[in-house]
């Protein structure tokens, strides 16, 4: 019998998102990561923002309880989760940029090339929704996980606690992979 687990739901996410890019195919991957940067700092400056303006307005904050967003770590989350998942998708399907490669357009290299930018993506995505929903902020650094909303899942799933632990990892890693690869690339732009 399947034991239904923290550690389950992140490796079935891991798995989706690896699927998908091998749909979408490495270019399109990591025109997604590149995406994911940008949404990671939207979510956390329009998040922050919304903290600052809206949070403050007692009319807003009645609106929320009525809702039953009145706890102001919950709306956060949610906020920025929004956010996150509406600025990838926007991104993925009408971004006003592209991505030029030659290396591995086909073939056992394009193929591995294809799983490791899929994997990046993958970690990438994971990790930033968990500091998410652990109430940080992604690029502040500051990820406290007592007393928040992941501590249980944190308490007892070793993929949560890698994912957290390892979040700046996650975060420069596919990067770094890009960086590297564009350093193989033939093409010069005129």
């Amino acid at each position: 019998m399947l034991k239904l687990s923290w550690d389950l739901f992140v490796i079935v996410i891991f798995a989706v998102i690896i699927a998908y890019s091998f749909i979408i195919g490495k270019t399109n991957t990591i025109k997604v990561i590149i995406g994911t940067y940008i949404a990671i700092l939207t979510a956390d400056g329009l998040g922050n923002l919304f903290k600052q303006y809206m949070l403050s307005s007692k009319e807003i904050v009645m609106f929320l309880k009525f809702f039953g967003l009145g706890n102001e770590d919950k709306t956060m989350i949610l906020v920025k989760v929004m956010i996150f998942i509406l600025a990838i998708i926007i991104i993925a399907m009408k971004g006003s940029f592209e991505v030029r490669e030659d290396i591995g357009k086909t073939g056992v290299i394009g193929l591995i090339l294809n799983t490791i930018f899929g994997f990046l993506s993958a970690g990438l995505v994971i990790s930033t929704l968990l500091i998410y929903v652990s109430g940080a902020s992604f690029v502040g650094g500051n990820v406290s996980i007592l007393n928040n909303t992941l501590a249980a899942a944190y308490a007892e799933s070793e993929m949560v606690k890698l994912m957290i632990d390892n979040y700046n990892f996650w975060f420069a890693v596919p990067a770094v992979a890009f960086l590297f690869m564009s350093l193989f690339n033939k093409k010069e732009i005129a």
